[in-house]
């Protein structure tokens, strides 16, 4: 029998070597001084009324596991909503395939369930693995390599560096992003501070306020060559075009020092920015030329559908009149499994069980997932086999409800 609870501190030593042992190539480097760092900073995190909480996994009183959850604030559809952040999964390795992950994730359900969230993120090791406790894709990221000089000129006046005292001008620039974008979780002003301490961050200020950043480094090509280097864009965030426009006329300017700029991004239009949008590999396939290539990252799960239909009252499902009845197969969280009468009038949804409907719609949690957060069409999930309905005539009623005008944009790291 699994016990799930808070890290206590003195066991911080034993939870930190599990997971370096747990995730040997991502922390290949870390030293002994900085895992000593690490650990100081589990200690404090877990000591302070913050929204970050590290739990470990007990058999018998001993560290089988961990998993470190974040509570956050998630704009969906311009909602805000308690979402719980499930990072840092990880299980000793002489306690493998003995179902440890499973009760972790389990207990991590039912612990955001009883404190009132909807969803829940986190970014799979393994997506399939995710997917059968109900997660759904995401977005994909797509990772460009182009040119500085391929990239528009523009006005780069407003751009200047960020001071370390500016940290809460990053922090307002950024929520007002995520407030108006769907996807996006809040930050911290602590998350900030780290920030400008590790690494380089440049602003589009006009008057008082920014109205975007830009953080980035730089990366040596090669060990013996002074002059070959790239930009990697760590974040990018710009309020309107203008700031959009002067952000990237810096990177175009770098471009006697640069080789190319690598920028991770969920816009799947990206490549109408540039001159020549390919990324200097040769890769061929058909008549195509690659300029991309992407990944999928972040998966969401809904952890409570009636309450987040209750949450999204003031959202438009696409303003359709339906009367719904959804059953979500939900097999690893039964408290969410079932059936659900929903009237769409409007666009606008109430959950009125008992009362009459006009068509079905079955589907697996992780595909209502999916489909709930905008990042694949009802049509797709009925064509594919994944989504089943009563009655095909309401299916292009069904796809412009859950049809959104733009994808989620959810670029947290944790």
């Amino acid at each position: 029998m699994s016990e799930v609870r808070p890290v206590k501190d003195d066991e911080f030593d034993e939870y930190s070597r599990m997971i370096l042992d747990a995730y040997p190539a991502m922390f290949s480097d870390v030293t002994e001084e900085r895992r000593q760092g690490w650990v100081d900073r589990m200690r404090r995190t877990n000591q302070e009324e913050g929204p970050v909480k590290y739990y470990g996994c007990y058999r018998s009183g001993n560290l089988v596991g961990g998993v470190r959850l974040h509570d956050f604030q998630m704009n969906v559809h311009g909602a805000r909503v308690f979402t719980g952040g499930i990072g840092n999964v990880f299980v000793g390795l002489t306690r493998k395939k003995e179902h440890v992950s499973k009760d972790m994730m389990m207990w991590s359900h039912r612990y955001y369930l009883e404190r009132g969230a909807s969803l829940a993120v986190l970014y799979p090791f393994r997506p399939d693995f995710y997917r059968r406790m109900g997660y759904g894709y995401g977005r994909k990221m797509n990772k460009y390599r182009f040119r500085p000089a391929d990239l528009p000129p523009g006005n780069k006046d407003h751009v200047d560096w960020v001071k370390q005292e500016d940290a809460s001008l990053l922090l307002e620039c950024y929520n007002r992003y995520a407030h108006g974008t769907h996807g996006m979780i809040e930050k911290h002003l602590p998350y900030f501070e780290r920030l400008l301490k590790r690494s380089k961050v440049v602003m589009y200020k006009r008057g008082k306020e920014v109205e975007g950043f830009l953080a980035f480094g730089f990366k040596k090509l090669e060990p013996d060559h002074m002059l070959l280097q790239d930009i990697e864009v760590q974040s990018l965030i710009y309020l309107n075009r203008e700031a959009l426009s002067g952000l990237l006329a810096f990177l175009r300017a770098q471009m006697d020092q640069v080789e190319r700029v690598v920028l991770c991004t969920q816009d799947d239009d990206f490549h109408f920015l540039m001159d020549d949008p390919r990324n200097g590999e040769p890769h061929i396939f058909y008549t195509s030329q690659e300029t991309n290539v992407q990944g999928l990252g972040i998966m969401y799960r809904v952890l409570d559908t009636r309450r987040l239909l209750g949450e999204l009252k003031n959202h438009s499902f696409g303003g359709v009149d339906l009367r719904l009845r959804l059953n979500v197969v939900d097999t690893f969280l039964p408290a969410n499994h079932g059936s659900i009468v929903v009237h769409i009038t409007g666009g606008k949804p109430k959950v009125v069980d008992g009362e009459g409907f006009d068509v079905e719609l079955t589907l697996s949690v992780e595909w209502l997932s999916s489909l709930i957060m905008g990042v694949v069409e009802l049509r797709k999930l009925w064509t594919y086999g994944l989504a089943e309905v009563s009655d095909t005539s309401y299916i292009d009623t069904l796809d412009k409800a859950f049809r959104t005008n733009v994808k989620p944009v959810t670029i947290e790291e944790f």
